[in-house]
């Protein structure tokens, strides 16, 4: 997996709940010919829009475009159901992704259509972006700079409202879109956060769903607001130092990788260092402030991917060496493809409404034996004090099944979403499969 993906991945008061029915009645697509662009990449499609009501109250209110597009099938006669994705995050695009599996999808093309939208708030249809940070106020907290960020996003995005950007919403625009484009019913693929949006979508439209895949799990009800991300990066780094210890080669090249890791976060936390580098995407010399937030950061999301996890001792022996451009250059890449590759307004609309109000006690337990600590908890807090509490159905957090079936993916070293999520989803769904996948990462497919 590239540098710049993984960050897909990337994860109180009850407010007032409700179930929204179809506010805005489905229209035909009118696809077009089209090309879709990520980078230097870019894919023929069919390309439409659908405009829905920003609020399902209101459908005479503000609109919004949801942005679609369509890989047709090259079989004369395509099934009845198009296959669809969802992107995690949350705040990546969903198309973006289908870009970049375009091979994963060619089989799937075999028979059937590929119908992709970007999620309300996302990529295509009315991203909530949030104004640029620096790299050093992308990875180190500071709860005065995070609540000013806030309200800059808020600000940046004043035309919008922020309540109507979670998945509660999300799935009846997805089943409009599939309505509107004139199939009877979707297979649905989520990955990480996309899974959350998959479940609820078979869950308010069972008879529209033929099939769900579900990858890298967030099972209902799991709150990623709290602890979660700490203690699971925790685990994963752990997992790494012992396979390392215990394999030859590796504890002879990199030695003890826990000591190393403990001895430059001491160093960093005491003095951030200043170094010069290329930037790794454009090799312009810069210079960049390392602190310890830059090495959680890279221990974090390198796992996301089976090679990262692989050069993880090697990163962190250098590190110890004192050449801190190999953590420096992967921040950046993080950095950037955090910034422009995920829709912060939104991902604060999903975790505000859906995980923080649902903190409880035990979810901030046992943290300050996690590299993290309550980091993540101390961020999510002060953005959501500033977020307008987004809408949620009434049964969003309580389990159910379904007699459609499931397919249920996990990797092995999944560092946000392990295997453990997969088989509670599995416990759940009595019609349902679950393959773990080796020394796998994050996002099976």
């Amino acid at each position: 997996m590239k540098p710049q993906r993984l960050w897909r991945a990337c994860l109180g008061l009850l407010i007032a709940v409700c179930v929204f029915p179809t506010a805005t009645l489905a229209t035909e697509i009118e696809f077009k010919n089209c090309q879709v662009k990520l980078n230097a990449v870019e894919i023929d499609a069919e390309c439409g829009t659908l405009t829905r009501a920003e609020n399902p109250d209101e459908p005479a209110g503000r609109q919004i475009d949801l942005f679609v597009a369509k890989f047709a099938s090259r079989s004369a006669k395509p099934a009845d159901d198009a296959f669809t994705m969802i992107q995690g995050g949350p705040g990546g695009s969903s198309i973006d992704m289908a870009i970049g599996m375009q091979q994963v999808l060619e089989s799937i093309r075999a028979k059937r259509d590929v119908l992709v939208v970007d999620q309300r708030g996302t990529g295509r249809s009315n991203k909530l972006a949030c104004p640029e940070m620096d790299n050093d106020e992308v990875f180190r907290f500071d709860p005065i700079i995070a609540a000013e960020y806030a309200k800059k996003c808020l600000a940046e995005n004043s035309d919008s409202d922020p309540r109507f950007y979670t998945t509660s919403v999300a799935v009846q625009d997805l089943d409009a879109v599939r309505e509107a484009a004139g199939y009877t019913q979707l297979t649905v693929y989520g990955v990480s956060y996309g899974t959350r949006v998959a479940q609820h979508y078979l869950r308010r439209f069972p008879e529209q769903t033929r099939a769900m895949i579900i990858d890298g799990v967030a099972h209902v009800g799991l709150n990623l607001a709290g602890g979660e991300i700490a203690r699971q990066s925790q685990h994963s780094f752990d997992g790494m130092a012992d396979r390392c210890s215990a394999e030859e080669h590796c504890r002879t090249r990199f030695g003890d990788i826990r000591a190393k890791f403990k001895a430059v976060r001491e160093r960093l936390l005491a003095q951030p260092e200043k170094i010069s580098l290329p930037h790794p995407q454009t090799g312009k010399m810069q210079t960049e402030t390392v602190s310890e937030q830059n090495l959680y950061a890279s221990v974090r999301m390198l796992p996301y991917s089976t090679e990262g996890i692989a050069l993880m001792p090697l990163m962190i022996s250098e590190a110890f060496d004192g050449n801190y451009i190999p953590i420096t250059a992967q921040t950046l890449m993080m950095s950037e493809s955090f910034t422009e590759g995920f829709a912060m307004g939104m991902q604060n609309s999903v975790i505000c409404a859906e995980d923080y109000p649902f903190i409880e006690e035990s979810d901030t337990q046992n943290l300050d034996d996690t590299y993290f600590g309550s980091t993540t908890i101390d961020g999510i807090n002060v953005v959501c004090t500033h977020w307008p509490k987004g809408v949620m159905d009434d049964d969003f957090l309580k389990p159910f099944d379904s007699e459609k079936p499931v397919l249920i993916l996990s990797g092995e070293t999944d560092p946000i979403t392990p295997a453990s999520n997969g088989e509670i989803a599995a416990n759940m769904f009595s019609n349902s499969k679950h393959i773990i996948v080796p020394a796998h990462g994050h996002g099976v497919i």
